[in-house]
């Protein structure tokens, strides 16, 4: 009985210091889950951890179960059997372009700073930051080693983000860091970045895609398919189109973590056959749900679900703008004309999601703008700009479509009968993920789906798919305009005049119709109910060091 009252007096303690401003969230929810008397703490503190902890996740068991971050103590032990959408294509994270490597080697790497599922940067490999003055940023570093036994350094974290800007490593995310003039080894336990200008989203860049390598580990063996960090798992085998295997690192710098002793990840279609063998015990972890039973399996106490409010994915069609025929502006906005979205939504989305009309949802603080054709379609306008094209008979166009993606690989179904309406006829070739990356980043295609992970900040979408010249601009998209507003904006300090240049930024897009953004997607996991702690973060992360299987 007394520990039964010591909790609630505590619990209320926590709840009246949160609400005079004396502990912030982050206290809140680190001491609720340290008291005593669980159910009395979770009555007392209930909706302040609703108002101001997972509010952008959620995970239940079925209808409305327990949180699977909750469920429980951590067990330690245990293989996850996990699905992945399609097969990835590197294991060298400075060159991962492809969703499915990220997925993979976010388990195998760490970065200098993550975020939770709340959206706030958390450290990992490294214990401290500051920011010294606009161009400058200091880390102080955690002590830990690679999986070859080299030390961690202040010298790995100048190497990596070196080797990412080396015009020769030919890396995706170069642009995410072409802020960068010199980076400094204070100490072996010290760096510090020094910028050539203020560059807003640094911080959040590193986040998003600064995983750290070893120079020793990267010179010794093909980077690609010997992948070396500190992160939780170590890298066992990958066996193409089937599976990749992942063992627990015994030496990793977090106590306790990871729980698990095993991950093996298979690349499976999504469809009906995942969710057999979820039911069967074949697989514990999907990393996508068919759409057409979504609303039934969520619901379905047979499986854990999880989603976000605060992640998600832009899907859009891109427009190969440096060969015929859609270097013809005209042709471009005769097809953004004739994108009717709700049908996308609708038909390759059983609902799920939102119509896309930006590189952010709706409920995201940076959207903003008023596009044009945002439900669509204009029929009117789309025949003139095709007269305006020199097309008035019409033309014939290829699709690579994704039949490992049923819903981009729908979209195109989608599209075909929209722009049939105007002359276009679309001819659609399927193509495995592998070999559909290649020709989309060679730019060896018409128009095809596609979608970009990172957009937490929006210049993590525009500097990266539509700057000129950048690695990841596979639509070959040129603008003198639009790259200066995108570097304006990302010197700025200042979010509302950011806010401002970015509602420039998309006028010009959808001027230009590089791309036609066409949905927002939200990320859906479905577990069976031993599996606990899988939640959806902002930068889509898997974060599989978290999870455990109960007895």
């Amino acid at each position: 009985m007394a520990e039964h009252i010591d909790a609630t007096a505590r619990a209320e303690a926590l709840a009246q210091g949160f609400l005079a401003g004396r502990i912030d969230r982050r206290r809140l929810l680190r001491s609720a889950m340290t008291l005593g008397g669980a159910a009395v703490a979770a009555t007392t503190l209930g909706p302040l951890l609703v108002a101001c902890g997972a509010g952008g996740t959620t995970a239940s068991s079925g209808a409305g179960g327990a949180s699977s971050a909750a469920a429980g103590e951590p067990v330690a032990g245990g293989t996850l059997t996990v699905a992945l959408t399609g097969n990835p294509t590197t294991m060298d994270p400075a060159s991962a372009g492809v969703y499915t490597s990220l997925q993979v080697i976010d388990n195998i790497f760490d970065k200098l700073l993550t975020m939770d599922e709340n959206g706030e940067l958390v450290g990992v490999l490294a214990s401290s930051w500051k920011q010294d003055d606009p161009k400058t940023y200091t880390f102080d570093l955690v002590t830990t080693t690679f999986h070859n036994g080299e030390a961690f350094t202040a010298d790995d974290v100048k190497y990596t983000f070196e080797r990412i800007l080396d015009p020769a490593t030919a890396s995706s995310y170069a642009s995410a860091y072409a802020a960068v003039d010199t980076i400094e080894v204070a100490s072996p336990t010290q760096v510090v970045f020094h910028l050539k200008d203020a560059y807003a989203p640094f911080l959040t860049n590193l986040a998003q895609n600064g995983e750290i390598v070893n120079r020793k580990a990267v010179e010794a063996a093909d980077p690609t398919r010997a992948p070396v960090g500190t992160g939780p798992f170590t890298f066992v085998e990958w066996l193409d189109g089937d599976h990749v295997t992942l063992a627990k690192n015994p030496n990793y710098h977090q106590a306790g973590k990871p729980y698990l002793d095993q991950i093996t990840f298979r690349f499976l279609d999504v469809d009906t056959s995942r969710i057999e063998s979820l039911q069967s015990g074949e697989l514990d972890w999907v990393d996508a749900v068919p759409l057409n039973q979504l609303t039934t399996l969520k619901a379905d106490p047979s499986y854990t679900y999880a989603t976000s409010t605060r992640a998600g994915i832009p899907d859009f069609l891109a427009l190969n703008t440096s060969r015929a025929p859609f270097d013809n502006l005209a042709l471009r906005q005769a097809v953004a004309a004739a994108v009717g979205r709700p049908d996308v939504l609708s038909l390759a989305y059983f609902g799920a999601g939102e119509q896309g009309v930006m590189e952010v949802p709706s409920g995201s603080e940076w959207f903003g703008g008023e596009p044009p054709y945002s439900t669509g379609p204009d029929l009117e306008l789309a025949k003139k700009k095709m007269i305006e094209a020199g097309y008035p008979d019409g033309l014939t166009v290829t699709y690579l479509a994704l039949p490992q993606y049923p819903e981009l690989a729908k979209t195109g179904v989608v599209l075909r009968d929209q722009l049939k309406n105007i002359g276009i006829t679309v001819e659609i070739e399927q193509l495995e993920v592998t070999v559909w990356f290649g020709r989309y980043a060679d730019a060896d295609y018409d128009m095809t789906s596609a979608y970009w992970s990172g957009t937490l900040d929006p210049d993590n979408f525009y500097s990266t798919q539509l700057v000129s010249g950048s690695a990841n601009n596979t639509t070959k998209y040129a603008n003198p305009d639009l790259d200066a507003l995108v570097t304006q904006a990302a010197q700025s300090s200042d979010d509302a005049a950011r806010k401002e240049l970015y509602i420039k930024i998309r006028d010009i897009v959808w001027e230009d119709a590089p791309l036609v953004f066409l949905h927002y997607e939200t990320i859906n996991y479905l577990m069976r109910p031993d599996v606990q702690g899988s939640v959806v973060n902002p930068l889509l992360e898997l974060n599989f060091k978290n999870v455990w299987k109960t007895a």
